[in-house]
C-alpha cells in the first residue's frame, strides 16, 4: 500500500509537470470557490500555484486520508456484529451436555478432579520467595504464571510455572550469552516451592534483546503468522517451552479470530515448531486463547436469534458468560469454565455453566439453575464465621459433589490460604468451611445430607482393632479386616467407644463420607 502510494503521488507530480510544460503560455486559471449558503464566487489562481508540487503534496495527503477513512470503514462494516451477527454466533459449536454427563465429568469423589489450594495471587508470593539470591538479577512475570499439570511417575501433579526474567536492561545485555537461570514452579495443592535451574539458561525470553527477543524470534520465523497471548509451560520431564496459541480472522477482514494451532519454542536454542490443533505434544496444556473462546461463546449466547434481538427487542433468550472464569483441570486435560447468566448486572442467578477444552475448542453447556460464582464469592466473605477476619475469596471453582453442583473456593489472606469452602449451587444456602478439605468436607458432608439433598446409608463391619489415635473428644482406629481405613466415632456414644483398645474385637456401623467414614454405633464382637 505504502509502495502503491508513492508511486502514485510521484505520477501526479510527473503527469503535472507535463501538464505545465504544454501550457506554459497560460499564466493563470479560472476556477470556483464555495463560499457558502450554495453560493459559488469565481478566482483567479497563477499557474505556478496550479503545479506546484507542494500543492500536489497536499491534495495527494487529502486523497489518502479519504482513501484510509474509506479502507477502514470498509473493514469494520465487514465484520461488523450487527451485519454478521450470525457468523459470529456459528464460530463457537456448543453442544448441550446430559445429566448423566455432568455428573461424571464434575465428579469430585472418584478422585480425577484436582482442586487448588492456593490461587494464582499466594502462588506468585511463594514463586517471589523462592527467588532467593537471584531476585537481583531477576523478576516474575505475573501474567506468564500459568497453571498446567505434569504428570510424573505417573501421578498428575497441578503446578503453576513462571521463567525467570531479566530485571534490567543491563542485566539483559550481560548475560545476552546465558540467559536467564531457569523458572520457578509451585505446587498449587501442596504450597511448595522450587527454583529450577535449566542447562544452558533461557535465552529466548520476553525481556532479552536484539536477536533472542521472544516476540521478534517468532515474528522472524512465522511473519504472516497471527498470535497473541504466549504461556510457558514444561513437560513431564521438567523441559521449559514457549507455548504460542495461533489465530487467523473468520469473519470480515479483519475480525471474528479463530484458533488454528500452536507454535512452540524451545527458550534454551531458540527451535521452534508449529502444529495444527490435534497435532501437538500431548503434554501441552493450552493450544487456545481463553479470551478468545470467552467472546466466542459469550456471541453464540449473545445471538443465537440475531443482533436486534440481542440489542433492543431481547424477547427471546439472550445470555452471556460471567465476568470472571476459572480453569477446571481434570485427566490432565485444562478446561475454560464460566456461568452462563443474564446481561443484566444486577442478576446474580445463572442458568447453567460453559466448559471449553483448551485443547480442542470443545464445548459443552449444563443446564443448572443456581447462583453465580460471584455470588458465591460474597455469600463466603459474609459468612459470620469468617466476616470479622476481612478475608478475600478465590473464583469459585465447579465440582459434583456427591451428586450434588458445588462451588468449590478458599478464603484467604494476604499471607496464606484461611479456609477450604463448599457452597451449593443451587441457592447458596449451604455454607461449609474447616482448615483443611477434610474438616470442610465433614462439615459439607452433615449440611447435605442433614438437609435431605443425599442420603448415605450406613455401612456394617466386623474386626479386631489394630490402631488407634486419640484426638480427644472423638478417636480414629483401623480394623484387621479393613487396614487402609481409618474409622472416626465420637468417645461420648458410648462405654465401648470411650475405653477402646488395640485387640479389642467390634462390630460397627458407619457411614461412608468423602474423606473420612463416621462410626454412628459400635459394640463387642
Amino acid at each position: 500500500f505504502i509502495i502503491g502510494y508513492i508511486l502514485m503521488v510521484l505520477g501526479l507530480i510527473f503527469k503535472n509537470k507535463i501538464i505545465q510544460k504544454a501550457m506554459k503560455s497560460r499564466k493563470t486559471f479560472k476556477q470556483y470557490k464555495h463560499v457558502g449558503n450554495g453560493v459559488y464566487r469565481t478566482s483567479i489562481v497563477n499557474a505556478s500555484d496550479k503545479f506546484s508540487t507542494s500543492f500536489i503534496l497536499i491534495n495527494c495527503v487529502g486523497i489518502a486520508f479519504l482513501f484510509i477513512i474509506t479502507l477502514l470503514t470498509i473493514f469494520g462494516l465487514s465484520g461488523s456484529k450487527m451485519f454478521r451477527s450470525n457468523a459470529y454466533y456459528k464460530q463457537l459449536e456448543i453442544k448441550n451436555g446430559s445429566e448423566q454427563e455432568f455428573s461424571t465429568a464434575f465428579d469430585y469423589n472418584n478422585g480425577s478432579v484436582m482442586l487448588p489450594v492456593i490461587d494464582k495471587d499466594l502462588a506468585f508470593r511463594e514463586a517471589e520467595q523462592h527467588l532467593g539470591d537471584y531476585g537481583a538479577q531477576y523478576r516474575i512475570d505475573y501474567q506468564n504464571f500459568t497453571i498446567i499439570t505434569v504428570n510424573r511417575n505417573g501421578v498428575d501433579e497441578l503446578v503453576r510455572v513462571a521463567p525467570l526474567e531479566y530485571d534490567n536492561l543491563f542485566v539483559s545485555l550481560s548475560r545476552k550469552n546465558q540467559g536467564t537461570i531457569g523458572y520457578i514452579e509451585v505446587n498449587v495443592v501442596t504450597s511448595e516451592a522450587k527454583l529450577v535451574e535449566v542447562n544452558g539458561g533461557l535465552q529466548y525470553m520476553q525481556t532479552a534483546k536484539f536477536g533472542k527477543d521472544l516476540d521478534r524470534h517468532i515474528r522472524f520465523n512465522y511473519p504472516a503468522t497471527l498470535y497473541s497471548d504466549k504461556y510457558f509451560e514444561i513437560d513431564d520431564t521438567g523441559k521449559p517451552y514457549w507455548v504460542i496459541p495461533t489465530y487467523t480472522n473468520k469473519i470480515g477482514l479483519l475480525s471474528g479470530k479463530t484458533p488454528t494451532g500452536v507454535i512452540l519454542c524451545d527458550p534454551t536454542t531458540g527451535k521452534t515448531d508449529k502444529y495444527k490443533i490435534g497435532d501437538e505434544p500431548k503434554w501441552v496444556d493450552r493450544v487456545i486463547v481463553d479470551s478468545i473462546v470467552a467472546d466466542q461463546a459469550t456471541n453464540a449466547f449473545k445471538f443465537k436469534n440475531g443482533y436486534i434481538n440481542a440489542t433492543i427487542g431481547q424477547k427471546k433468550e439472550v445470555f452471556q458468560v460471567s465476568d470472571g472464569y476459572n480453569y477446571f483441570i481434570k485427566n490432565g486435560q485444562t478446561y475454560y469454565i464460566s456461568c452462563i447468566t443474564s446481561p443484566n448486572e444486577a442478576d446474580q442467578t445463572s442458568i447453567g455453566f460453559v466448559t471449553i477444552n483448551l485443547k480442542t475448542k470443545e464445548a459443552v453447556r449444563y443446564s443448572k439453575v443456581g447462583i453465580t460464582e460471584m455470588r458465591a464469592r460474597s455469600i463466603a466473605m459474609q459468612d459470620e464465621r469468617v466476616k470479622a477476619q476481612d478475608l478475600d475469596a478465590t473464583w469459585p471453582i465447579l465440582i459434583n459433589y456427591r451428586g450434588v453442583p458445588t462451588y468449590f473456593l478458599v478464603l484467604k489472606n494476604e499471607v496464606k490460604a484461611q479456609k477450604m469452602v463448599y457452597v451449593n449451587v443451587v441457592n447458596g444456602s449451604l455454607v461449609a468451611m474447616g482448615n483443611s478439605f477434610e474438616e470442610a468436607e465433614e462439615a459439607y458432608d452433615s449440611l447435605i445430607a442433614n438437609s435431605g439433598i443425599i442420603t448415605i446409608k450406613n455401612e456394617n463391619i466386623s474386626g479386631e482393632v489394630t490402631r488407634i489415635r486419640d484426638l480427644g473428644t472423638t478417636i480414629e482406629f483401623m480394623l484387621s479386616t479393613e487396614n487402609n481405613k481409618y474409622f472416626t466415632v465420637n468417645t461420648s456414644l458410648n462405654n465401648v467407644a470411650r475405653f477402646l483398645n488395640i485387640g479389642d474385637e467390634v462390630n460397627i456401623e458407619y457411614k461412608e463420607y468423602t474423606s473420612y467414614n463416621f462410626v454412628v454405633n459400635i459394640s463387642y464382637k
